[in-house]
């Protein structure tokens, strides 16, 4: 399946962190990246760039909170693109 369209893009991001946000530590910073991130949402996959970009040189538990959200998004992109 090809790239997904912003709205979709958006909506999956969204739904992802819903998902994770109890398990996130540092969950002001991440709400931060997600809401600039998604202002210039044109894929799932770029959204996915993005974030494992912003990952270097960030503090560790930020950096897992931003790999736990990656992993759902990611799950959600294939459960989407199963269907």
């Amino acid at each position: 399946m090809g790239e997904s369209p912003p709205s979709d893009c958006k909506e999956t991001i969204r739904s992802a962190f819903d998902n994770v946000a109890a398990h996130i530590s540092n969950l002001a910073s991440l709400q931060i990246a997600v809401d600039e991130i998604m202002t210039e949402c044109i894929s799932i996959d770029s959204v996915v760039r993005d974030l494992e970009s912003r990952m270097d040189g960030v503090e560790i538990t930020l950096r897992t909170d931003m790999r736990i959200l990656i992993n759902e998004i990611q799950h959600q992109k294939d459960r989407k693109s199963s269907r």
